[in-house]
């Protein structure tokens, strides 16, 4: 069944035992034993977004996408769980990628909270990633350890329309289709139910991706990376204006907030250098857009793809 994922473009739904999980993948034929590029999105996020990436990239690279349980096209379980961390979400794509026969090795691109899945993968993975490309990536430091948005973050921001207000509407690099199926995807109420669960599962993400001293290690040696910097900041600085301006939160609410973002850049820029110590070979980039980089600047994604993927086909 590998090969079947190795050549022209396919997708199926894999069974993962409790239900199944939406599989694609596209790009050029893989020779044996080359990478192929491994999406994983952030929290709440489906492949939809990316597809401006992917066509920049399968000219050169062959590429698998799926969508996490409880979005896209994927299947949830009978009993949605009420909490999701990192590590349920690596193991069930390792189980997908196992049940679906897409052999390593794997370049894994991952954006937000994709960073924790896929170093929780790269920990039940470790000699099957041969690179990778972090895209304004969390870790286990950032939001100081607390699980995500808080309290008085979402109050300020109420019902203000993220796309809208951060930019993100108006630069996307989308067509006009592609744009209106990423917001059916956001508006769906399931999508709403499975974000809430990663968000509740965010702290204790971070505490057991922690513990396993990744960084401190250099779990990659010298395998190749490459960590793009986008401007969540920027993205939180425009929401608190855009809230403000409609009188949304408490005084103390906006105080909290305004707090928080005084020190949030170089916190943020501090969190992601130091994701390249994971190894000895890699690159620190930063992006003029906010937090969605691929969705605005895939051409820098898709270069920072290309870098990786020259340095592991030298």
């Amino acid at each position: 069944m590998a090969t079947t994922w190795d050549t022209r473009e396919k997708s199926a739904m894999i069974p993962i035992g409790t239900h199944a999980l939406f599989l694609s993948a596209s790009g050029p034929t893989r020779k044996p034993g080359t990478p192929i590029v491994l999406l994983m999105p952030g929290s709440g996020s489906t492949i939809d977004e990316w597809v401006s990436v992917r066509r920049l990239v399968t000219p050169f690279a062959r590429w698998v996408e799926y969508d996490r349980s409880g979005l896209g096209r994927s299947g949830s379980p009978v009993e949605p769980p009420d909490v999701i961390t990192a590590v349920s979400a690596a193991g069930e794509l390792d189980a997908l990628l196992k049940n679906a026969g897409v052999a390593p090795p794997y370049l894994v691109v991952c954006h937000s909270w994709g960073g924790l899945t896929a170093r929780e993968f790269l920990h039940l993975r470790p000699g099957d990633v041969v690179g990778m490309v972090f895209v304004d990536a969390n870790t286990e430091k950032s939001f100081d350890g607390g699980n995500w948005p808080l309290p008085y973050i979402s109050a300020v921001i109420g019902d203000i329309d993220w796309n809208d207000a951060t930019g993100l509407t108006a630069n996307r690099k989308l067509a006009k289709e592609e744009w209106e199926v990423v917001l059916k995807m956001q508006q769906d109420p399931r999508h709403h139910l499975t974000e809430a669960a990663e968000s509740r599962g965010y702290k204790a993400s971070q505490t057991i991706l922690a513990a396993k001293k990744q960084i401190e290690n250099q779990v990659l040696g010298d395998r190749a990376i490459s960590v793009i910097r986008g401007n969540a900041p920027g993205d939180l600085q425009r929401m608190y204006d855009a809230g403000v301006a409609a009188g949304n939160g408490t005084e103390e609410d906006r105080r909290l907030f305004r707090e928080y973002l005084e020190p949030a850049d170089k916190k943020d820029h501090l969190w992601q250098e130091e994701i390249l110590r994971l190894s000895s070979f890699g690159r620190f980039v930063r992006s003029r857009s906010g937090h969605n980089v691929q969705m605005v600047e895939p051409e820098l994604v898709a270069a920072e793809i290309k870098w990786v993927w020259n340095r592991i086909n030298e």
